[in-house]
């Protein structure tokens, strides 16, 4: 069974948003340098799967699906070397609150402190 032109074109297209919103991560991070709300784990394990079924693609010789794969796995591995690389930074804003306890910066809507575990800012 032949494929549409259409359903090839929005094929294409999906491709290119789902490695732009990876991307967007990219750039966000590289702005922030912070990661704490990212998981390694998550990452890592979503490489892993893209990877293989990058392999998959490949030996199915299907074109559209393999450069997918290689064009989500390889921001998905550019974010986990920013995780690695980022995760002792903190994003700093002059309007957060400390802790009383060991007087690190907290985030406004924390009830408590992640650092020390007391309650209250």
């Amino acid at each position: 069974m032949s494929e549409s032109p259409v359903l090839i074109a929005i094929s294409w297209i999906a491709i290119l948003i789902l490695s732009i919103s990876y991307w967007f991560q990219i750039w966000k991070i590289h702005v922030h340098k912070e990661v704490r709300d990212l998981s390694l784990s998550y990452n890592v394990l979503l490489a892993i799967g893209f990877a293989i079924l990058g392999v998959t693609a490949y030996a199915e010789r299907s074109v559209i699906f393999l450069v997918k794969q290689i064009m989500t796995t390889l921001p998905v591995v550019v974010i986990i070397c920013q995780i690695m690389y980022h995760k002792g930074d903190r994003w700093h804003d002059d309007d957060d609150p400390h802790c009383k306890g060991c007087d690190k910066e907290q985030e406004v809507l924390w009830a408590f402190c992640p650092f020390c575990g007391k309650r209250g800012k």
